[in-house]
């Protein structure tokens, strides 16, 4: 029968609390998105369908890291475990808890990372923007398969892993290993961070908008400073006693992909927050139009072409103006701030007829040709 460790210190109690509280958080998140998706008459895409599946690993993960304290004695030194719970092997049960954590940490980062650059791909429809989101998607996809490929590999055959009486087992730098994708995965957040905040601050909006979609965009954040956390922690891990070492990377490292849901989450909560919806999930509301703001917060300057050269000019005829609107089958639907953008959905044509005719005679004209 397996034995069930107590729990006595700060770190196995704190793990055991984040186990339950943050498993609960995201998913109240994730539920709210989907309302904020019906309220704004929108489809689940395939962003939201990928932060589903990483909440759902993320949770997982947080089940495993409470069967590592109860189970596996984190939280415990080894010879704790060994002398005073009498459980011959050690470490043994922890090690095996090892793969699935790093598997579900990866896996759940990864699609949640992915989740947001295709919802800022939706957003920001620049070319730039396309060029390193495709880059940060390899890098991403890259980082996640270098993880999941470490936790198999760092140790021959796979049962040394938690068996070292394995003969010609051999084992890797795993803290140098945790180091490197640790470090990898502090960088993509980052990517993801910077990446949209010139196009927000660039938006043609009063500049408290424009600062507050910054913020709400910006608390990314808080991910970048769990994986900080949890870098300078894996340092730390002491393998002759890791059962000890590994408490407080293994609370960190089960906040990392449930704060990257929230977070992932809580960027797009606005129409839970006011606004109306067409049936179509375009959003309207009291804001001034899109004439004054950009005459208001425009960065370009004008001048005005003064060009009597031409013997020429263009004239529209009068009531000979069209204007056509087109809007394309599956628009984008997306929406920062208070405004609603459909970015890449509209296209309108302007149409004139004009005549070609000639330029009244000046008297300097004439002056000219006499």
């Amino acid at each position: 029968m397996t034995f069930i460790f107590p729990i006595e210190n700060l770190y196995q109690r704190a793990i055991v609390i984040c186990g339950i509280v943050f498993s609960v958080i995201p998913a109240v998140f994730v539920g709210l998105r989907v309302l904020a998706r019906r309220k704004a008459n929108r489809v689940l895409d395939v962003s939201d369908y990928m932060v589903m599946v990483s909440c759902v690993l993320a949770i997982i993960f947080q089940g495993v890291s409470v069967s590592a304290v109860l189970v596996g004695g984190v939280g415990f030194h080894i010879d704790e475990i060994v002398n005073r719970f009498g459980v011959e092997s050690g470490p043994t049960l922890f090690y095996q808890h090892l793969i699935p954590l790093q598997l579900l940490w990866a896996i759940s980062l990864g699609l949640c990372r992915i989740s947001i650059l295709h919802l800022f791909s939706r957003i920001f429809l620049v070319q730039n923007f396309f060029i390193v989101a495709r880059a940060t998607y390899v890098l991403i996809i890259t980082w996640t398969l270098a993880a999941v490929l470490s936790a198999f590999l760092i140790c021959r055959p796979l049962s040394y892993n938690w068996d070292k009486s394995v003969e010609g087992g051999v084992c890797g730098n795993q803290v140098v290993s945790w180091v490197v994708t640790g470090a990898l995965n502090m960088v993509s957040d980052l990517i993801i961070l910077i990446v949209p905040m010139p196009y927000l601050l660039r938006l043609e909006l009063a500049l408290p908008k424009r600062l507050s979609l910054a913020a709400t965009f910006g608390i990314g954040i808080l991910t970048c400073v769990v994986s900080i956390i949890r870098v300078a922690l894996i340092t730390k891990v002491d393998f002759t006693d890791i059962t000890w070492s590994i408490s407080s990377s293994v609370l960190v490292s089960a906040l990392e992909p449930c704060v990257a849901v929230t977070v992932a989450c809580a960027i797009i909560l606005r129409p839970l927050f006011g606004g109306q919806y067409s049936p179509d999930g375009t959003a309207t509301f009291n804001t001034p139009s899109v004439d004054a703001l950009s005459r208001k917060n425009s960065n370009r300057r004008f001048k005005q072409l003064n060009d009597d050269s031409s013997e020429t000019r263009l004239r529209p005829e009068e009531l000979g103006y069209r204007a056509s609107i087109a809007k394309a089958s599956e628009p984008f639907k997306g929406q920062i701030g208070d405004i609603g953008l459909e970015m890449g959905s509209i296209s309108i044509k302007h149409e004139w007829i004009v005549k070609e005719e000639q330029r009244p005679a000046t008297t300097e004209m004439q002056q000219d040709k006499s």
